[in-house]
């Protein structure tokens, strides 16, 4: 058990939820104002009142969460970080486009009360909606959906980290080790949130077997280059093996074009692989998966990393949309040592638009050097 909370920190606990509470009863009732407003137009928009069969689709989500390094890392301390995120879909077929096509974008805004990343000092990052300060217009692509036996494609701005290196039954663990390898994200500037990049993803699908491939600018920070700065190329093959099993093989090579005004990280490449299993046949069977990224040491910050853990959807069978979730993400750090981290969350699900997930994590060695932190963290999820 993490038993490490000190009478300071927990009183700054209770006074953050207390005035969260509040603070977020308000944002709840505007976004859905809001949100309720936007599907009233586009309705109104489309000669249907009642919204149904819409060729357009709003969203809006709004996540808070409140941080408590309660020992270790650079520092004890407390912070925020919260992300709102709204988009839009159109449906092609509506616009003349080939059926299955959508067009999509979306805008997002970050804040924070001072960087949460400063306590702990951590290379993986022990939170995923932790971000500089900003508001950006996040996606913008066109997507046309592969049918059985058919190619698909996706232009535009492209968040890569929605297609390559998933494993689908990670996703509702906060570290961000448990998103795409540390192999490729620390070692490019990779095309993943915050910043999508512009790009194109090639996909092809036959039933059991699915290949992607992608092709990004290779600075996406400065997406009006395009690729006068290089590019990143990735490849994906996909195998469902079963209903219950699926593999996945991933290869990336990193080619950037260096001006001395603007360093980019040294040419790399490296691959990953991934499997997820489901434990039995029903539809809440936990699902494990174990993953491994690995890229060449001598131009690599991060050489090595593996994942593993599980899933466990409605663990009590009063509580059916609940989600249980541990795992394990190390990362091996050129020339500082192993950080390795360990988590275990829960999703509570209140209503259909409202949940809270409290998560801890024990971090060994964070970035190789920090003494072992533990991290607790409350997270509120709003979304329409």
């Amino acid at each position: 058990m993490f038993c490490y909370h000190k009478p300071v920190q927990g009183l700054a606990v209770r006074r953050w939820l207390s005035f969260e509470a509040d603070t977020l009863r308000t944002a709840r009732r505007l976004l859905l104002a809001a949100i309720l407003g936007t599907h009233a137009a586009i309705a109104a928009a489309q000669g249907d009142e009642g919204g149904n069969g819409a060729a357009v689709h709003g969203s809006l989500s709004l996540s808070s969460e409140r941080v408590a390094n309660l020992n270790g890392g650079i520092a004890p301390g407390n912070a925020t970080d919260h992300l709102l995120e709204a988009g839009v879909s159109v449906d092609g077929a509506a616009l003349g486009l080939p059926a299955g096509s959508q067009l999509q974008a979306s805008f997002i805004h970050t804040w924070d009360d001072q960087p949460s990343v400063n306590l702990v000092g951590d290379a993986q990052g022990f939170t995923n909606i932790a971000a500089a300060p900003r508001s950006s217009l996040y996606t913008l692509w066109y997507h046309q959906q592969p049918a059985a036996g058919h190619w698909g494609v996706d232009l535009g701005l492209v968040p890569a980290d929605h297609y390559f290196d998933v494993a689908d039954s990670a996703g509702l663990l906060i570290n961000s080790g448990f998103g795409v390898q540390p192999t490729w994200s620390a070692n490019t500037v990779a095309p993943i949130y915050p910043t999508a990049g512009v790009g194109a993803i090639v996909s092809w699908n036959d039933g059991r077997w699915r290949n992607r491939s992608g092709l990004f600018q290779a600075d996406p920070r400065d997406r009006g280059s395009a690729f006068q700065r290089g590019f990143l190329l990735l490849d994906e093959v996909n195998l469902s093996a079963s209903a219950a099993t699926t593999y996945k093989l991933g290869v990336w090579s990193y080619h950037p074009h260096d001006p001395p005004s603007a360093p980019l990280p040294k040419t790399a490449w490296g691959g990953y692989a991934i499997a997820e299993h489901a434990l039995d046949a029903d539809a809440n069977a936990p699902t494990a998966f174990v993953r491994f990224g690995w890229s060449p040491p001598r131009v690599s910050a991060i050489p090595f990393g593996f994942q593993l853990g599980v899933l466990v959807p409605a663990p009590f069978t009063t509580r059916p949309e609940d989600q249980f979730s541990l795992g394990i993400a190390s990362a091996h750090l050129r020339g500082q040592g192993v950080e390795t981290a360990y988590e275990i969350t829960y999703l509570l699900v209140l209503d259909e638009h409202v949940s809270l997930q409290p998560d801890v994590q024990y971090i060994a060695a964070p970035a190789g050097t920090h003494p072992a932190a533990t991290v607790a963290t409350i997270r509120l999820h709003i979304d329409f």
